[in-house]
């Protein structure tokens, strides 16, 4: 048997399987070879190859219709070109239908346009079979490469941040901030303690980590799953104390402010009009007692309405820097000297802004409603210190586990968990000039370990776990569910792109988000959380995905 023969030997005892159309593919080139170089007829070639003789025919017809050139006809129906279209098709259903939510008519636009609905089935129908099964395999790689990294990962204690949304239903979400990998994203009926306690259960079965803080808003069903169910801290999310100070303030001030202006502008008119009136009187020679008159009441009426814009002025900017301010004051260290913030200075400090907003309230005569809403901002404020004292509680008792010498211990507290956590809030800075100072707040402490005696004595294993561990817990501290909030945001935009987010689609989501979404960094939430890299999930839809489909033949539509 010459070589020919052999390869097709070998081609046709191959299983009909996912691959079946680069098998026929392959098996047309060895039929067009035989042809072509043993001078076979067409019966002795097709029997050599085993494939029928029709279905060769029909696959030579159809390409004689198709209006493309030979080379790339030849291109696409060759293995490579088969290979090809099916790495096409699977990146635009994972990256355009799956991770952009354009639609399968769109995806089914592009293919159209570029020409390759010649070769693969490209209609609505066609497109959502491929698409359900790449569904299909993105969930189950997802619980495959969970249970997989899950059995290397080392135990350890984390926060989680939650929060619910609703597509109508609530949908409940729950993610580790550090890393952003999702624990928890699932429909539920209700969103009381119980429902989290059950589905937070049921995300984390399998994984070896212990929840030790929950933080999200004061809703009732969170508190009651963090504080009596899981028996945690519960770390009450600022930005919620600041939106609450916001609704109850920002509105009504910003009105009064508004009529403020007004009637400045309004003065100011009215002393320009009697003034250019009195400019002229003096021209003419005409001396006008009433004139100077009006004109001292409009001057003494502008200068009223000046000093009430001012103080309106001055009292929404005294507001808003206590708002902001509350937002740089609550941390367990000074973002500028990276020194420890004890439960005393925080609430001194905390309660100073919110007499200041009270007080500002109280001068403007806003309502009863924005008095109680702020009241209920206020009532926050015990757990925000309470929130403190449980980091500093961890943090004590995390050191002291790890058996560190007294002035290793001096060196966490005092250099490398300040300064760890200085960088981190460098990177969520909101202003660049900002960021910039605080990271070099953080770097003013780094530096110190290159003058301190007992750092330079120690070898580098010692450094590296004293590093990680400072590192760990400075991440401790979670003031914010932000991370949750901008998921659901993303949620409700698919949801309003679906009408609809199936059970099926939302687990796709969520594998999408944990195994496939890259940092800067080129990490996914998953790497960073388990600490090994998954698998790469489109050399697995490449490998387990069907091969597209040839295009049905063009249907004659009747005229009526």
């Amino acid at each position: 048997m010459n070589a020919l023969s052999q390869e097709v030997a070998e081609n046709t005892t191959t299983k009909n399987t996912k691959a079946e159309r680069l098998e026929t593919s392959k098996k047309i080139i060895a039929f067009q070879t035989a042809i072509n170089a043993q001078h076979m007829t067409q019966q002795q070639a097709a029997a050599l190859v085993g494939i029928p003789r029709s279905t060769l025919y029909h696959n030579l017809k159809r390409q004689e219709k198709i209006p493309l050139s030979n080379k790339t006809i030849e291109f696409f129906e060759s293995p490579d070109g088969v290979e090809f279209l099916h790495c096409l098709l699977t990146g635009i259903l994972l990256v355009m239908v799956q991770m952009g939510g354009c639609g399968l008519r769109l995806a089914s636009l592009l293919l159209r346009h570029c020409h390759v609905d010649h070769f693969v089935a490209s209609s609505y129908g066609s497109l959502q079979k491929q698409t359900v099964a790449l569904e299909k395999i993105i969930s189950e790689f997802g619980c495959e490469e969970t249970e997989r990294l899950s059995k290397g990962m080392s135990a350890k204690k984390i926060s989680a941040c939650v929060d619910e949304t609703f597509h109508p239903s609530p949908c409940l979400v729950a993610i580790e901030p550090v890393s952003n990998f999702i624990l928890v994203e699932e429909y539920s009926e209700k969103r009381d303690g119980a429902s989290w306690e059950s589905v937070m259960r049921k995300g984390v079965a399998n994984l070896p980590i212990e929840i030790i803080q929950i933080t999200g808003d004061e809703g009732s069903g969170l508190v009651n799953f963090a504080q009596k169910r899981l028996g945690v801290n519960h770390s009450s999310d600022i930005f919620h104390v600041q939106q609450d100070f916001t609704k109850a303030t920002s509105a009504p001030l910003n009105s009064q402010l508004k009529q403020a202006e007004n009637a400045y502008n309004a003065s100011l008119l009215h002393y320009e009009e009697i003034n250019t009136k009195k400019e002229l009187y003096e021209k003419k020679d005409w001396p006008n007692l009433d004139a100077m008159k009006k004109q001292e009441e409009a001057e003494l009426e502008l200068n009223k309405a000046k000093e009430k814009l001012t103080e309106r002025e001055n009292r929404n900017k005294t507001v808003k820097a206590a708002k902001k301010a509350l937002g740089e004051i609550y941390h367990p260290y000074d973002l500028e000297t990276g020194e420890m913030q004890t439960e005393a200075m925080l609430s001194e400090k905390i309660e100073a802004q919110f007499t200041l907003i009270k007080q500002s309230a109280i001068d403007a005569s806003l309502s009863g409603n924005s008095l109680k809403r702020i009241e209920k901002a206020h009532r926050v404020f015990p757990k925000l210190v309470s929130t403190l004292a449980f980091f500093w509680l961890s943090i004590t008792a995390w050191i002291t586990e790890l058996k560190f010498t007294a002035d290793q211990e001096t060196i966490m507290r005092e250099i490398l968990i300040p300064a760890f956590y200085l960088h981190t809030v460098s990177k969520k800075a909101t202003r660049s000039e900002r960021k910039r100072q605080i990271k070099h707040n953080a770097e003013k402490l780094f530096s110190k370990l290159e003058k301190n005696k007992i750092w330079l004595a120690l070898d580098d294993i010692e450094r590296q776990k004293m590093l990680s561990v400072a590192e760990e817990c400075s991440q401790l501290f979670q003031r914010s569910s932000s991370c949750v909030e901008g998921r659901n945001g993303y949620l409700s935009l698919r949801h309003h792109g679906l009408h609809k987010l199936s059970t099926r689609k939302l687990e796709v989501l969520k594998v999408l988000h944990n195994f496939w979404i890259k940092r800067t960094d080129h990490t996914t939430a998953a790497e960073r959380f388990f600490g090994n890299k998954p698998k790469d999930l489109f050399a697995v839809l490449l490998q387990r995905l069907p091969y597209p489909p040839r295009p049905a033949e063009k249907r004659l539509r009747l005229v009526a």
